[in-house]
């Protein structure tokens, strides 16, 4: 037997070995980046992260059913799909999205993608075991080696993906990656097993025509990516980015002086009507609370909320807990951010928190000063201190230890798994540790009307975690009705704190649309009650029913 070939079969074992081990890391990480696209085009992580992983997984099993009528060429084949995995997954997720800007059959070409890529790699684990049975007389070993290399992989690819990958480039540049590795995987396969191959002249031309693919589509990619996007948003794109948490995308229209902002694809405000929102939110559990000296904002990474807070001349301090950095460096950083926020983070440095507990040191203090900011005008205002945590505020709320006079709850809707927690009995029980007495908490409550359900829970679960509550509303025209609550431990009763705010002749602050006849008419929502539907259950961590309640309000 030729000496090169006896070489070859000697580590051919560990060359298999190795290719599995980046298989299995290409493999989880394509299905995470399908899962994410999925959720990012559609806005459902609870569905569609577990829908695509479910259907991955449900191909790769007939892609391992369909192997077996591979007969001869083994390696031939398992280079071939090795080959058709990396261009087909290479330029997934910008085909995707190229369908979701130009049609509405997106859906279908995700899903289309989704099961091809499963099968795919459902092919290479049994093929591969196959293969390597010429190489490693005992079974027991065979499946041993492949299935721990493929196994590490996926733990590798998870790894990689949540703290490498997400967090510093785009999915169209992620799917590529993985493209160009698998590619390159055949490549090497080929050369190393080129004596063995039978059309190792096609395969090879194959090799490089996929390269010659992906890397065109690289080079293009951003181009490509932008002009789809755009497609996707009435005003120009002014700022798009994916985060580790979400994907960002900040809209400006010159002509409409109108900026918006959206998460995920969702509209989180526009600057034409923002302030009927944020003013609700902050404005009117400021006006019921005891004091304002120490203020909490949980969520609110855009700054208008801490806008509204520091209007008020009497808060000493601020504490500001929003999970993504990059909301908040978008929202200091930003021209029009800092015009629209009236620079609230100037001077802010923050510095993320990504273990559990909060410790001393890990906050960036802006004291008590006059300043003037020469983007936005020049009147003087002033700053409390203020303290912003990158964190999850589920997280914070269980470990902080100070006491609050004034609660702002701008979560985003409660339509995901982990959004669902921060509207939980055992979140506002926590909650309720960090009240100082007299002190009042205001929810964004989503749309009372057509999400009349998921409003309800959210009531019912302040009630099941010991708060006291009034609901209150009103019409946002970038969004239609929307609704709040007002939360409160003990002291007054619902029907006081209603008297006493109907009772408000001045607010101590200027505003732009709140005043004292707003707040009034805001606590009444005639027929439509909230109480309609009383019968929902409270929202808790180990059943998330608010998500269910949410759903069937936006079908």
């Amino acid at each position: 037997m030729d000496h090169t070939i006896t070489w070859r079969i000697r580590f051919a074992h560990v060359i298999l070995a190795m290719s599995m081990l980046v298989m299995g890391a290409c493999g989880i990480i394509y299905e995470y980046t399908l899962g994410v696209m999925g959720n990012n085009l559609m806005g459902s992580s609870r569905e569609q992260i577990f829908v695509v992983i479910g259907l991955m997984m449900f191909s790769m099993g007939l892609g391992a059913a369909l192997q077996q009528r591979l007969v001869n060429n083994l390696i031939d084949h398992f280079l071939l799909i090795e080959l058709l995995l990396g261009l087909v997954g290479g330029v997934s997720t910008l085909a995707i999205f190229a369908s979701f800007a130009w049609t509405d059959s997106y859906r279908l070409v995700m899903y289309s993608f989704v099961l091809t890529i499963g099968a795919l790699i459902g092919c290479e684990i049994p093929l591969l075991i196959r293969i390597n049975s010429k190489y490693m007389i005992s079974l027991r070993h065979n499946l041993s080696v492949i299935l721990c290399m493929d196994y590490v992989g996926s733990l590798i690819g998870a790894l990689l993906f949540a703290y490498v990958l997400l967090a510093r480039m785009s999915l169209e540049r992620i799917s590529l990656i993985l493209g160009c590795v698998n590619t390159l995987l055949a490549v090497g396969g080929l050369l190393f097993f080129w004596p063995m191959v039978r059309r190792r002249h096609v395969l090879a031309a194959g090799c490089c025509c996929s390269l010659m693919i992906l890397g065109t589509t690289a080079f293009k990619a951003d181009v490509w990516t932008i002009r789809l996007e755009q497609r996707c948003f009435e005003d120009p794109v002014v700022h798009s980015e994916t985060t580790t948490y979400q994907h960002l995308v900040l809209t400006h229209s010159r002509p409409r002086n109108r900026l918006r902002l959206y998460i995920d694809g969702h509209l989180q405000f526009s600057s034409k009507d923002e302030a009927i929102y944020h003013e609700l939110l902050v404005h009117v559990p400021m006006a019921a609370a005891a004091s304002h000296q120490r203020v909490l904002i949980l969520g609110g990474g855009d700054g208008l909320a801490l806008r509204e807070v520091l209007r008020f001349g009497d808060v000493r301090s601020v504490t500001l807990v929003d999970i993504d950095p990059a909301m908040i460096r978008l929202s200091s950083e930003h021209p029009e951010m800092i015009l629209l926020n009236r620079a609230a983070f100037h001077d802010a440095r923050v510095h993320a928190r990504v273990g559990k507990g909060i410790g001393p040191g890990e906050t960036t203090v802006i004291k008590c000063r006059t300043k003037r900011h020469p983007l936005i005008d020049r009147t003087e205002y002033k700053l409390a201190e203020v303290r912003v945590f990158t964190v999850d505020a589920d997280l914070f709320v269980s470990d902080v230890t100070d006491k609050y006079d004034v609660v702002i709850i701008d979560f985003p809707d409660p339509r995901t798994v982990e959004l669902a927690k921060l509207y939980s009995v055992e979140f506002y029980r926590a909650l309720a540790q960090r009240l100082a007495p007299g002190a009042t908490v205001a929810i964004q409550s989503t749309d009372p009307n057509r999400a009349a359900r998921a409003f309800s829970c959210i009531g019912r679960t302040h009630e099941a975690a010991g708060f006291r509550r009034l609901p209150y509303h009103d019409h946002v025209p970038s969004f239609g009705e929307w609704g709040w609550y007002l939360a409160w431990r003990g002291g007054e009763t619902e029907a006081q704190m209603r008297n006493r705010l109907w009772n408000l002749e001045s607010l101590s602050v200027e505003t732009t649309y709140v005043t004292p006849d707003v707040i009034n008419a805001a606590f009444v929502f005639g027929k439509r009650s909230p109480a309609l539907y009383g019968a929902v259950r409270a929202n808790t961590k180990m059943r998330p029913v608010i998500m269910h309640y949410y759903s069937l309000g936006f079908e």
